[in-house]
């Protein structure tokens, strides 16, 4: 864990240092799964006046405000931010490590919760695809005998497509002898196959 220190008006005590490093290896628990190097504090240390004046006397109290700024570079990444202000430097300090500490359990949990969801995901998938698909069921096959009754010429054959109403019309051509398959096409073309089968 690299931890900086910033001072903003005032300068960072030994005492005060001790403290945030020791609340901070405290949340170390919490990020078990990064390592050192992979998490970055930074603790910044202000002072403001206080608007009205105190209770006591005439001197307006002076405010010390704490912020943390924790970026989490393992896997998710994240970062946790939290600041307090308190009239005594280490109540500032000891509140804003229990609000970071809040806030990295509930990102822990969020975590595992994504963790969770997805082993669950990748569980299903990997069930689904184990599992046989249906096979589904085929339309029924009605075999019909292909009845010609006589050749024709095309022009007789395009006659009896368009007056039948039928998709398509095999027919032995007059001229050549062979089965041709007269069909219709998208649009309102017509389309002949010419199976060069010899029917006499």
């Amino acid at each position: 864990m690299n931890i900086e220190f910033i001072g903003k008006g005032i300068e960072w005590t030994e005492a005060m240092k001790s403290f945030v490093e020791g609340k901070l290896e405290r949340l170390s628990r919490f990020l078990k799964e990064a390592e050192e190097d992979q998490v970055e504090v930074v603790v910044t240390l202000s002072t403001t006046r206080a608007k009205q004046k105190d209770f006591a006397g005439d001197s307006r109290p002076t405010f010390y405000r704490v912020d943390i700024d924790m970026y989490l570079k393992t896997w998710g990444g994240g970062s946790v931010h939290a600041w307090e202000e308190d009239v005594d430097v280490f109540s500032a300090l000891d509140r804003v490590m229990d609000e970071v500490e809040r806030q990295i359990i509930k990102l822990k949990q969020r975590r595992h919760e994504i963790r969770r969801r997805a082993a669950k995901l990748k569980e299903e998938m990997l069930t689904a695809e184990l599992t046989p698909s249906e096979e589904r069921e085929l339309p029924p096959v009605i075999e019909e005998e292909l009845v010609i009754e006589k050749p024709m010429s095309l022009e007789d054959a395009i006659f009896e497509l368009k007056e039948t109403g039928v998709y398509f019309l095999p027919f032995v051509d007059v001229a050549t002898g062979t089965l041709r398959i007269l069909y219709r096409k998208r649009g309102g073309n017509l389309g002949v196959i010419n199976t060069k089968c010899k029917m006499f």
